[in-house]
């Protein structure tokens, strides 16, 4: 059997070492994101908005094969302990980036390119698919009873670190090198820092402990007895995250390209508000997280849901016509938002989830939910730039999937967790 989680100075390091594949996924999902306005014509070829769109695309195709790495991971987290997981995970997502850092492009090996990119992101969308909820799972298990919220939402602040890692350097180099220099080849330095990253988090991950909930189970899992268990956690599961994981990458992940080559704002310009909304979205995440804490989870979470609803049309028609004044106001106000959703909904589906199947009951849902809300809402957004209504509509749903979830997982919350998972009533 392993360590369990004991002390404090090593609680510090685990949370360091399990967050870590936080910050992993979103620096580079991030770079990809702001990169792709440089690097989709050496893939795809033909007019910039275009390669931009098909870019857009595979960043879509590499999450339908998220639930099989939900599925996978989810079981071995669930059998044979946290750390195995999170360990496979990020090796994984270390050889898919340091592909994307390597692969020619279009005029070398010709249509090899995007099929080599697509396999890359196939990859990555199999590690991610179960490090998230591990991670989430860890910090759960490891955090202070009536700190579960606050435990959690660590998470997003790590995500939020490697979000404003990648935007950061991207906006150096376009600041320092050019945009020409990033369209030539500067694109893959990030991405060969973030094979470098994994493998360090690889090694730190290899020491940690495991959690009580997550020590390796004599007896195993059957399905066929056990699964009608688990349907309405991991609907509430579903129905939790669909707001969230929109809203997420329609004010993260979509600005930046969204601002170029629609907005046509300047590349500096851009990313720079980018850094600062990130900066503002890791501030408030422990503040949100505290905040649930007191309130009770699935209050929070329905509360944050409604909000960003009312303001997604207005805010989404502003940014249509935004000034570089009111780009970088519309993006700090939407990390905060985005945020105040973020770092509690994992807590949420956490308590909801039993502890035995943890993290698939995590996992699974939400590969599924971001392949069908998550990783469309970049390409839909593009696709839909002059019809900026109509898109809001499509978030407002989901958000209010979230609120209407919110309302109805009540009785779920806790429910098969450790009497001293206890904390207000969601």
């Amino acid at each position: 059997m392993n360590t369990v989680i004991e002390t404090r100075g090593s609680r510090t390091r685990q949370v360091v070492a399990s967050s870590a594949g936080a910050a992993l996924e979103s620096y580079e999902w991030s770079l990809y994101a702001l990169l792709v306005t440089y690097f989709s014509p050496r893939f795809f070829g033909g007019d910039l908005q275009q390669s931009v769109l098909y870019g857009f695309g595979i960043f879509a195709i590499g999450f339908l094969i998220r639930p099989i790495g939900a599925f996978v991971l989810g079981q071995l987290a669930d059998r044979r302990g946290r750390r195995p997981a999170l360990v496979l995970s990020i090796g994984l997502a270390g050889l898919a980036t340091l592909g994307m850092a390597l692969t020619p492009g279009r005029e070398t090996i010709g249509a090899a390119a995007p099929i080599l990119l697509l396999v890359w992101r196939l990859v990555l969308g199999f590690s991610f698919g179960g490090e998230q909820a591990v991670a989430q799972a860890y910090l759960y298990e490891s955090a202070p009873p009536r700190r579960r919220m606050l435990g959690t939402s660590v998470y997003s602040i790590f995500y939020g670190l490697g979000t404003i890692s990648a935007t950061l350097l991207v906006a150096a180099l376009a600041t320092w090198a050019g945009a020409g220099a990033l369209r030539d080849g500067c694109w893959r330095i990030p991405f060969l820092v973030a094979a470098v990253l994994s493998l360090v988090f690889m090694l730190a991950r290899r020491t940690i402990p495991e959690t009580r909930d997550g020590d390796p189970h004599d007896v195993p899992v059957r399905w066929s007895r056990e699964w009608s268990a688990l349907i309405g956690p991991g609907l509430a599961v579903a129905g939790l995250t669909a707001g969230c994981l929109a809203s997420y990458y329609l004010w993260i992940s979509t600005p930046t390209s969204y601002g170029i080559t629609v907005l046509k704002l300047p590349d500096a310009q851009v990313l720079w508000a980018g850094v600062v909304a990130q900066l503002a979205y890791m501030a408030a995440a422990p503040i949100f997280g505290a905040l649930a804490d007191r309130v009770g989870p699935l209050r929070w979470v329905g509360g944050a849901a409604l909000a960003l609803a009312v303001a997604t049309l207005p805010m989404q028609v502003l940014l249509n016509s935004a000034t570089p004044v009111t780009y970088w106001a519309l993006m700090i106000v939407g990390s905060i938002g985005v945020v105040s959703l973020a770092a509690t909904v994992t807590g949420a589906t956490a308590m909801i989830a039993p502890a035995r199947h943890r993290v698939t009951v995590m996992a699974l849902p939400y590969s599924i939910t971001s392949a069908l809300f998550g990783g469309t809402t970049p390409a839909l957004k593009q696709k839909f730039a002059a019809h900026p209504a109509a898109f809001s509509v499509y978030i407002i749903a989901l958000l209010l999937v979230t609120v209407a979830t919110a309302l109805a997982a009540r009785p779920l919350l806790g429910g098969g967790n450790r009497a001293a998972d206890a904390i207000p009533a969601g």
